[in-house]
């Protein structure tokens, strides 16, 4: 009966706690009974992964036998676990089941086991979990290589907001039941794709940094440079699918080892490295030969769980730039071309227009037939900035923070550029992201990439 304890007040908690109690006060409460747990050795009610609680725990005097509430009461298959009287006994040797989540998103940790196995021990087998299983979930920090404590439940609120995390436990429908007014599972799983990312990278412990715009890289094809892309994952760089593609017509891209890609390095001796990504996917709706429809492509490498990449959002709500919204653009400087050399960008502040009106002069007979739009494209002038060979894949980015620090999210993905135009000004085309982030975002978090 013993082992079971560490486990007691937090399951008698989970079943009689106020509809909104903090998740923090929980935990807190469960160590201030138990301080020699090891999560609460090392940090006091604050939980971490793997670390609250790590296995069962001897009990340091009596209290074994807590009463359950009004609400609750003991099942035989259960004797040590206050169960809701909503809940039949018989459930519990049902062999209903629930999938647990998986995604890069987010961290998950088992609270209690349906069926009553210890913590520290695993729960269900492969992907599955019994009823009655409690978990909890919570957002990774994209730009922490450990995942943020929890402080509080509900979905992030947005690009580079911290936090986001729930509490679940498995129902006799075989899926998920918030608890503690916990979000729906599937909105905090969406939101999760937000943590942390697009806040511009500073020098720190495991996250060294030697430039600003530390997310906009080379990507290189036989050891050339030959397109830019933008980290928005630490598994994950988006760019240009024409970038990648075996032709100017073709859907169908280069070999994977025919590229390497360019990161930040380790620390100041080591700032950058080029390795060879593992997979490639081009959007399956580019259309290289109707306007570049859907220009948009994902290569991915294999996370270093050394240290951390700075990481932009993904834009999947339309931020229509305005005055009050900063925007920038990227070209690649020549002189950089082996890998060997460090590539550098330009950037200029840059206008958003859907139609391509701002860049268009009222005289310009041939700018209509210049100017040919596709439905997931967006045009954009940059006086004083001519785009270069190379430049292609590179983001078009948009400051969208509510707060003093910045939030930069990719509103798109340059595409095609004319730098002598007879329309007046030279422009660029580009895929609008938040046209394709449902693809975007199922391909980098979800592996789901078809």
């Amino acid at each position: 009966m013993a082992r079971w304890y560490s486990l007691v007040i937090l399951v008698s908690l989970s079943v009689t706690a106020p509809a909104r109690l903090n998740i923090q006060s929980l935990l807190t409460q469960f160590c201030a009974v138990h301080p020699d747990t090891p999560g609460c050795k090392k940090t006091v009610g604050v939980f971490r992964p793997n670390t609250f609680p790590e296995g069962p725990s001897e009990p340091s005097g009596g209290n074994t036998e807590q009463s359950c509430s009004a609400f609750s009461r003991r099942c035989s298959q259960l004797s040590n676990f206050c169960v809701p009287r909503n809940i039949d006994c018989s459930i519990i040797d049902s062999g209903q089941q629930c999938k647990v989540p998986d995604g890069d998103s987010y961290a998950l940790q088992i609270l209690m086991c349906g069926d009553g196995t210890p913590v520290g021990i695993r729960c269900g087998k492969s992907s599955m979990v019994p009823q009655l299983t409690q978990m909890l979930i919570h957002c990774k920090g994209a730009n922490d290589a450990f995942t943020q404590p929890v402080k509080r439940l509900g979905v992030l609120k947005g690009p580079g907001h911290t936090g986001g995390a729930g509490v679940y436990r498995c129902g006799d429908s075989g899926s998920w039941e918030p608890l503690y007014d916990s979000p729906p599972m599937s909105d905090l799983i969406h939101s999760c794709r937000y943590s942390e990312c697009g806040r511009v990278p500073q020098p720190k412990q495991r996250m060294p940094m030697h430039r600003r715009w530390s997310w906009v890289r080379a990507i290189y094809f036989r050891n050339n440079i030959h397109c830019t892309g933008t980290i928005v994952s630490p598994t994950a760089i988006l760019t240009a699918a024409h970038c990648l593609a075996r032709s100017r017509v073709s859907q169908k891209p280069h070999d994977v080892q025919d590229f390497q890609i360019e990161l930040p390095g380790p620390n100041k001796q080591v700032k950058r490295i080029t390795i060879t990504p593992n997979a490639i996917h081009i959007h399956p709706q580019y259309r290289p030969q109707i306007g570049r429809q859907h220009d948009l492509a994902l290569i991915f490498f294999k996370e270093n769980k050394d240290y951390s990449l700075p990481v932009a959002c993904i834009a999947d709500i339309p931020h229509d730039p305005t005055r009050n919204n900063l925007q920038v653009v990227f070209r690649l400087e020549h002189g950089a071309s082996g890998a060997t050399e460090e590539p550098m960008w330009s950037k200029s502040q840059a206008t958003w227009d859907s139609t391509c009106r701002v860049v268009g002069t009222r005289f310009a007979v041939a700018c209509k037939d210049e100017l040919i739009l596709q439905p997931s494209q967006f045009c954009a002038s940059h006086p004083g900035l001519s785009m270069s060979r190379g430049s292609s894949g590179s983001p078009y980015m948009a400051e969208v923070g509510t707060s003093v620090e910045e939030v930069w999210v990719v509103l798109g993905v340059l595409s095609q550029f004319s730098n002598e135009s007879s329309c007046g000004l030279g422009h660029s085309i580009y895929s609008q992201v938040v046209e394709d982030s449902d693809w975007i975002k199922s391909c980098v978090f979800d592996k789901r990439c078809t």
